[in-house]
């Protein structure tokens, strides 16, 4: 079947998908998952289905801040230099936490710990530094790994490498951390610019395949992780490892609402959120929009052109589509001296500000103290 045929037969039977969504209790595809691990997968579903609310997050906002003076006092963000509050998800990344030096690897662990203890999700992408060009990014040497992987090729070390990459992760989780993660391996995978995309050897087969060998060797060794699956701007459906692999179904997409990017407009955004809502339902997992910021290539500062962009095109639209409305989180990217802003901070334009403490106030956003006051890892009431 094709996605577009899939996405038509979805919206045909979404009343009564929706009904099952709402009136469930998924459980983790972890069957031994820790009981905070199934909690907080049981709040996400309650946000997403239960409430006309979304949890608001970004990637590493209490190690880094726009003007950075080294790593950053877990204790502040920029978001809480403007709105008195920091974001209900906090973003990190097991790159930051295994191949910077040993400072910025403690600091984004108690940023991590700090978030978690304050009461926040905190979730995890990886961008997994390959082992032939030293950079997330595609390799054509690189581009081989997982197909030696699900092959049990080891004669260029592929598989050991692999595997040693994942106990170094899982080793982070059970010792430092210790407590219930979001994971988002292999993310972005119809995208061609990471090792595991597009250009990878065997193609979707390949992937499907590699993230199944992931998830089972990561489920045999720890109980904290809940799995998010994450394309980039389309719900590519032959990507899709299966529903015993992903707890939640996310998607990433940026620059909507900005003038000068063609490739991703607000109503694509509504377009693939619905779709993901839809398969969401029909599978019984959680939907989230695990990645979105305006685009910010070459510096370009949306606080000086679109002030209120985190309302027009992102809070408003979602809010006026019932399905995309039943996302769970929205989770945009590093405000650092050297990426984004993607939210203002204390040196952005008072309209810039002003427009996100609006946003922030609105009811629909959930921010720390909310989060905070649900109890995410406690039993759902």
């Amino acid at each position: 079947m094709s996605v577009s045929r899939a996405f038509a037969f979805l919206t045909l039977i979404l009343p009564v998908v929706t009904a099952t969504a709402e009136n469930s209790r998924p459980q983790p595809i972890d069957s031994g998952a820790t009981e905070e691990t199934q909690n907080l997968l049981a709040h996400l579903h309650h946000i997403g289905w239960h409430t006309d609310s979304f949890m608001f997050g970004q990637e590493f906002p209490l190690s880094y801040q726009r003007e950075m003076k080294g790593i950053n006092d877990p204790a502040t963000s920029d978001l809480k230099e403007v709105v008195g509050d920091h974001p209900g998800v906090h973003g990190s990344d097991f790159h930051f936490m295994i191949d910077k030096d040993p400072h910025e690897i403690v600091a984004h662990k108690v940023a991590a710990l700090t978030a978690y203890e304050s009461g926040s999700m905190v979730t995890f992408d990886f961008h997994w530094v390959g082992k032939y060009g030293g950079t997330h990014s595609w390799h054509k040497e690189d581009a081989k790994i997982l197909y030696n992987v699900v092959n049990d090729n080891d004669k260029r070390g592929d598989v050991t490498w692999f595997y040693q990459s994942l106990d170094e992760v899982i080793r982070i989780v059970n010792e430092d951390l210790q407590f219930p993660i979001v994971f988002r391996p292999f993310h972005e995978m119809n995208g061609n610019w990471f090792w595991w995309g597009s250009k990878l050897k065997g193609g979707p087969e390949t992937y499907k395949q590699a993230y199944r060998i992931l998830v089972d060797y990561i489920k045999e060794r720890s109980d904290y992780f809940l799995f998010c699956w994450s394309p980039d701007k389309d719900l590519t459906l032959e990507y899709y490892p299966g529903s015993e692999y992903v707890d939640i179904i996310g998607f990433d997409g940026y620059g909507q609402g900005n003038p000068k990017v063609h490739w991703f407009t607000v109503n694509d955004m509504i377009e693939q959120l619905e779709a993901v809502v839809d398969f969401a339902a029909k599978e019984d997992k959680v939907a989230a929009f695990t990645e979105t910021g305006y685009d910010t290539k070459n510096n370009v500062d949306y606080h000086t052109t679109r002030p209120d962009w985190w309302t027009q095109s992102v809070l408003d639209p979602i809010l006026a589509s019932e399905k995309a409305s039943r996302i769970a989180w929205v989770l945009t990217w590093i405000n650092s001296d050297w990426s984004g802003p993607y939210t203002p901070y204390s040196g952005s334009p008072e309209p810039s500000k002003e427009a996100f403490q609006k946003f922030h106030a609105h009811e629909a956003t959930l921010f720390q103290e909310e989060v905070s006051s649900r109890s995410i890892y406690a039993p759902l009431r």
